[in-house]
């Protein structure tokens, strides 16, 4: 019984020990609480500010003088390079393809043959019109066309219808003569049939003349006829300098180096067409391109339009070379389209060693002016934040901004747009640590 009072007591004792402790924490903890809001406040009082001490020991800093030179202006397009000309060629009379004798990549000059078609038939339809030709001359006694001022007295059935005319005209004389003599030697009727006989004569004549005129009209219709069939023929031959004469470009350029004539010269870009393959008329059959000079085809912005002229240098720069190709300005599109707002330029390139490949992507520079007075500055001078360009001066031995404009970037100079006079000297030594007013003390270039 004992025993168990005292542990009930023990239980008891414990239970009250543990709200104690409870109790002292919880008090503990609302005077930590009231003694971080009286710190809190304490710290708010407006009279209390942060001073940081300024270093007013100086930079030492280099200058150098703004420089004034000439410079290049241009206007930056990008293009495609064309060949000078281009033609596709296509076959003018038809048939089956004989031989090729030219394929892709290869030179193309003077009046080679590229292909030939079978020409047979041909051949057979201009002996056909020969033929032809040569009957109408034999109806009237000749071997070959005569001259245009030929006589038709000359030909031979016309020479003996005169004859005979003129035969029939003197035997009327005679008979005229016997007739009118007194007695009459030869009576009416006989009289009557020599008239009658010089008359016939007479249109025999005329109709030989038309004869012979219509035979000769007749043979040079037939003469005509074998001129095309010969044509015919001689296209089943197909040639480029026949096409480069035509539609493509004079077989000459003005004379280069020594005064020697210099001939265009044309590649294979594309061969359409094999071997026993049945072509009709206009099928076509190559496409030829003249890789010497070549063009590049460039679209220019409208605000440009002023710069650009004819004969201005071009710097043209492919992905192929790493050095520079010149040409120069042929061509300007007078209008400008309305969509894109840019205007079409050509310009020529020499190409002869032909390293420039039509089609090919090119970025290219028109030399516009040059302009004798530009202000540059080193590019470690111009400080740039924010997109804001600014350079750094002395005034009073303290940094003085200066908010500028920049344009192009020759070599490691900045060229300067707006902002300085020209006359100005320009930190050129940690720009971009500086800020306006900060002690700067200049030093010589190469000094520490």
């Amino acid at each position: 019984m004992n025993v168990r009072r005292v542990k009930r007591l023990s239980t008891f004792i414990a239970s009250e020990g543990m709200q104690l402790r409870k109790a002292k924490i919880l008090g503990r903890l609302v005077v930590a609480g009231m003694l971080l809001t009286t710190a809190i406040a304490g710290c708010e009082k407006p009279e209390a500010k942060l001073v940081v001490p300024r270093d007013t020991t100086p930079l030492a800093v280099q200058l150098e003088q703004v420089r004034t030179q000439s410079m290049q202006r241009s206007v930056e397009v990008v293009g495609s390079l064309w060949g000078n000309e281009e033609a596709t060629i296509s076959a003018k009379v038809a048939g089956r393809i004989a031989a090729i004798y030219k394929d892709m990549g290869e030179a193309v000059e003077g009046d080679e043959v590229l292909a030939q078609i079978e020409k047979k038939d041909y051949e057979l339809a201009m002996n056909q019109k020969d033929l032809a030709m040569r009957v109408a001359l034999a109806r009237v006694g000749l071997k070959e066309l005569p001259a245009a001022d030929f006589e038709l007295e000359k030909v031979p059935t016309v020479e003996r219808a005169k004859l005979q005319m003129e035969n029939a005209d003197a035997k009327l004389k005679r008979g005229q003569q016997l007739h009118d003599k007194q007695p009459p030697l030869l009576s009416d009727q006989d009289f009557a049939d020599l008239k009658t006989a010089a008359a016939v004569m007479w249109k025999n004549y005329d109709v030989e003349l038309l004869n012979a005129q219509t035979s000769l009209v007749e043979a040079k219709a037939r003469k005509a006829d074998m001129d095309v069939a010969s044509r015919a023929l001689e296209d089943t031959a197909v040639r480029a300098a026949r096409f480069a004469g035509v539609g493509i470009a004079p077989a000459t350029q003005p004379a280069g180096e020594g005064g020697a004539t210099k001939r265009s010269s044309y590649l294979i870009a594309q061969r359409l067409v094999a071997v026993g393959e049945y072509v009709k008329e206009g099928t076509a059959l190559f496409r030829l391109v003249e890789v010497d000079p070549v063009k590049l085809k460039a679209l220019a912005p409208e605000w440009n339009a002023a710069e650009i002229a004819v004969g201005q240098k071009v710097r043209v720069n492919v992905q192929a070379y790493p050095d520079d190709f010149w040409g120069q300005v042929s061509r300007i599109n007078p209008q400008v389209d309305q969509g894109s707002r840019t205007f079409q330029i050509e310009a020529v390139i020499p190409n002869a060693k032909g390293l420039l490949k039509p089609g090919a992507f090119a970025k290219a520079s028109v030399q516009t002016q040059v302009d004798t007075k530009v202000l540059f500055v080193p590019q470690k001078a111009v400080a740039m934040f924010a997109g804001v360009s600014k350079v750094f001066v002395v005034r009073g031995g303290r940094a003085a901004e200066i908010v500028v404009e920049t344009g192009r970037q020759p070599g490691d100079l900045v060229e300067i747009v707006r902002g300085l006079k020209g006359d100005e000297s320009v930190i050129i030594t940690g720009a971009n640590r500086l800020a306006g007013g900060v002690p700067v003390v200049t030093i010589e270039r190469g000094g520490e």
